[in-house]
């Protein structure tokens, strides 16, 4: 491959990476975790694919415990479970907040991941072109 061609290759690798890290961003940029509790016997039919929480058809099958919501800019909204004697529910709370945790601890890997991806594009550009 000739040089002009491979800059043209980087070029163009780095142009679709920093459009997919666009697009990446944009999606990541909001997090959201909802804790969702469902009769046992339910279990097995909603585990059998992807859930639609449009579907009206689940609003019998789950019901939302816990909610957060975390904001690029860190604004954050949460919602608490509450026992019928207004008391956190601690079991449901303390599962939710774990989720939480994976997630930003996610979030943070693969926007590290997609900046050293951009930094090894570019300086690979650098480097072809002189």
């Amino acid at each position: 491959m000739s040089e002009s061609e491979l800059t043209n290759a980087i070029e163009k690798f780095t142009k679709d990476l920093a459009g997919r890290a666009e697009t990446f961003v944009r999606d990541i940029s909001t997090l959201e975790v909802r804790t969702f509790t469902t009769p046992s016997a339910q279990i097995s039919e909603l585990a059998g694919g992807e859930l639609d929480l449009n579907d009206p058809g689940l609003a019998g099958k789950l019901q939302l415990r816990a909610y957060t919501k975390i904001d690029f800019d860190c604004d954050t909204t949460v919602c608490l479970p509450i026992d019928a004697n207004d008391q956190i529910d601690r079991s449901v709370w303390d599962i939710h907040q774990s989720m939480v945790s994976q997630a930003l601890k996610t979030r943070e890997s693969m926007l590290r991941a997609m900046g050293e991806a951009l930094v090894s594009a570019l300086e690979a550009l650098q480097r072809v072109g002189g």
